[in-house]
């Protein structure tokens, strides 16, 4: 009886150790697709939002809607009352095979194999696989933005 309490005793603090461990450190500035860009989370509150990244430079509603996006120093969020996308348009974030602005759109397409859909607005192709999508100016050749949400809608027009 004595060896089955000790060994409760041995798993109850190795679960709490389990418990006290640090939350990972998401401040890698690494874009995860249909998920995150460094701590920036997709479905994170406006609090949260604001609590991580502070006061945005600039802020736009979108017309028709109850979101707003909101304008940090290389990225541009939008929410209502959740975050549901972010569109990355700084170097230093990049995807974990170095995919980002001013990569080489071969970088991105070779890395990412045959997108959904391809739609060239202007200057600029998207390449969008349904949970990443990347901006390619049609001169350079080069990644101008590296866009993510759940589920893009670049395909649906």
């Amino acid at each position: 009886m004595r060896m089955v309490r000790k060994l409760s005793i041995v798993a109850g603090f190795a679960v709490l150790g389990a418990c006290a461990s640090a939350p990972p450190n998401l401040n890698d500035n690494q874009i995860v697709r249909g998920e995150r860009v460094g701590e920036v989370e997709l479905g994170m509150s406006l609090i949260e939002l604001f609590a991580v990244m502070g006061t945005p430079r600039h802020t736009t509603p979108i017309e028709g809607t109850r979101a707003t996006t909101y304008t940090y120093d290389g990225l541009i969020i939008a929410a209502d009352e959740n975050v549901y996308w972010i569109i990355a348009r700084d170097p230093r974030y990049r995807t974990d095979i170095g995919v980002g602005t001013g990569a080489e759109q071969i970088l991105a397409r070779g890395a990412y194999g045959k997108p959904k859909c391809v739609v060239t607005k202007g200057n600029e192709t998207l390449y969008d696989y349904s949970d990443i999508y990347f901006g390619v100016d049609n001169k350079s050749g080069k990644v101008t933005k590296v866009g993510i949400m759940r589920d893009t809608q670049t395909c649906d027009g």
